[in-house]
């Protein structure tokens, strides 16, 4: 594990993927930025942020959980390649990446509501 750093891991996604991981790259850190400005919004309006940041985590983990079986399709895998428990975990957390746009758009849409009860001053 000495030969394992951040450096490695960049270059080893530069030659698997090329321009596809800048761009995935890129994508995560919007979708971080789209997170933290959806939650300061529900704060800002009093929408509940925390409960809304809860609701699109359970949106992630049950959109994984719809993706899993389809995990092997997108990787070229055969179908029938998931056979044991850490053929499922693996499939589960590749399914996560996709399911937490999701998580992070539903977050989006919850915090464009509008407050029940007066914005704070």
């Amino acid at each position: 594990m000495e030969e394992f750093s951040i450096g490695m891991v960049v270059v080893t996604l530069w030659e698997t993927f090329r321009w596809l991981a800048v761009i995935g790259a890129l994508a995560g850190l919007f979708a971080l930025v789209v997170l933290w400005r959806s939650l300061w919004r529900a704060r800002r309006r009093n929408l509940g942020a925390w409960r809304l940041f809860r609701r699109g985590v359970i949106v992630m983990l049950v959109v994984a959980l719809i993706l899993t079986p389809f995990v092997p399709t997108w990787t070229m895998a055969p179908i029938g390649d998931l056979r044991g428990i850490a053929d499922y975990v693996v499939a589960f957390g590749m399914a996560l990446a996709p399911a937490a746009l999701a998580g992070v758009f539903w977050v989006y849409l919850g915090s464009l509501r509008t407050a029940s009860r007066p914005a704070r001053a």
